[in-house]
């Protein structure tokens, strides 16, 4: 019998799922979300929210014009 790390890791049941760094599946416990607490947190966690929805609707409306230019250059 060989007690070789190769062989323990051979051995070894396989991990299924989604885990975190420290092996634990995700989700098992509730993550925490910080709540703002000051005026100035709750006012920079609105001014992100409010930038990261305009970020993605110019990120979408820049696909579908890139989209609609292609189409048209290949009719061309």
């Amino acid at each position: 019998m060989s007690n070789s790390i190769e062989d323990l890791l051979l051995s070894a049941p396989r991990l299924q799922g989604a885990r975190d760094r420290h092996g634990v599946p995700v989700g098992l416990f509730k993550e925490k979300r910080p709540s703002p607490s000051t005026p100035i947190d709750k006012t920079s966690a609105a001014a992100k929210m409010i930038i990261d929805a305009e970020a993605t609707e110019r990120a979408d409306k820049t696909a579908r014009l890139k989209a609609a230019r292609e189409a048209r250059d290949q009719d061309r």
